[in-house]
């Protein structure tokens, strides 16, 4: 007689229960009463989620490979091939590295017009600070190093700078709106190089579907505070699919609204990348 088969362990420890309200948002801001039918798909929902490496508050470790083709004003082109590690540990905090190798070519640019090999890289320490099946709250610092193997690769500065992502339940939708803010501030490196000071807010909507797929609707609004507060924005959809297990695979394309030359932005783009997701420790 065959052995029976071990079901695997939960990516991370249920949400606190019982729902209790976070007293740190106002009023207007704290999510709705659920009810117990409601509860229950929020918390489904949420375990897939953190399944697929699609929550950005769940704390879940993850070895992961991107790669994103950029088509850039004036002619200008770029990839980037991205690896990324995270490792959760005690429930509730996360840490994470990721290590960005990147090319461009910009025909139009004086003197080098191309250049390729390791960019900056990206470190993060984080925390979730509240966890409930239908709201999440997440908080980290993040810092960059110049790591770049070539000048036109990286900012040649240290950064660091706040992160706060947030999770949402929509019942009427049953998708989850999450949010994520950062803000990059330079703080050693290269002084002949320019300063940096970069805000990034983010908002997707993700849905799961047929328990091994899933969308992403996400928009991107940035703001370069060195150049005069110029802006941008972008709009990305991703779809993804569940292959065996807690191995998963993506594509993203995007396209640039306005500000398409700020750090960051861009005309369109294309991203493909492949993850997988293990329980926190």
């Amino acid at each position: 007689m065959p052995a029976a088969r071990k079901p695997e362990p939960d990516l991370e420890p249920a949400a606190e229960g019982p729902p209790r309200e976070p007293r740190f948002l106002p009023p207007r801001l704290r999510p709705k009463v659920l009810t117990p039918e409601e509860h229950e798909e929020a918390k489904r929902l949420r375990e897939l989620a953190a399944k697929y490496g699609t929550d950005p508050t769940a704390i879940v470790s993850r070895v992961q490979l991107s790669s994103q083709y950029l088509d850039l004003p004036q002619g200008a082109r770029a990839s980037e091939t991205t690896a990324r590690v995270d490792l959760a540990f005690r429930g509730n905090w996360l840490l994470r590295a990721d290590v960005p190798f990147l090319r461009w070519s910009d025909p139009d640019r004086p003197g080098t017009t191309s250049a390729q090999g390791m960019s900056d890289l990206l470190a993060l320490a984080g925390w979730r600070v509240y966890n409930t099946p239908e709201y999440a709250f997440f908080i980290a610092a993040i810092s960059t190093f110049p790591t770049a193997s070539e000048d036109s690769l990286g900012f040649g500065k240290y950064t660091v700078g706040p992160l706060i992502a947030t999770a949402r339940f929509l019942p009427r939708w049953e998708s989850f709106l999450f949010g994520v803010f950062q803000h990059q501030l330079s703080v050693g490196g290269d002084p002949a190089r320019a300063d940096v000071s970069l805000t990034r807010a983010t908002a997707l909507i993700n849905s799961i579907w047929a328990n091994r797929w899933w969308t992403i609707v996400q928009g991107v609004w940035q703001i370069d505070w060195e150049r005069s507060a110029k802006s941008s924005m972008t709009l990305e959809f991703e779809v993804g699919r569940n292959l065996v297990g807690r191995l998963g695979m993506f594509v993203r394309p995007g396209v640039g609204i306005w500000g398409q030359d700020v750090v960051g932005a861009y005309n369109w783009n294309i991203e493909v990348g492949i993850r997988r997701t293990f329980p926190s420790f």
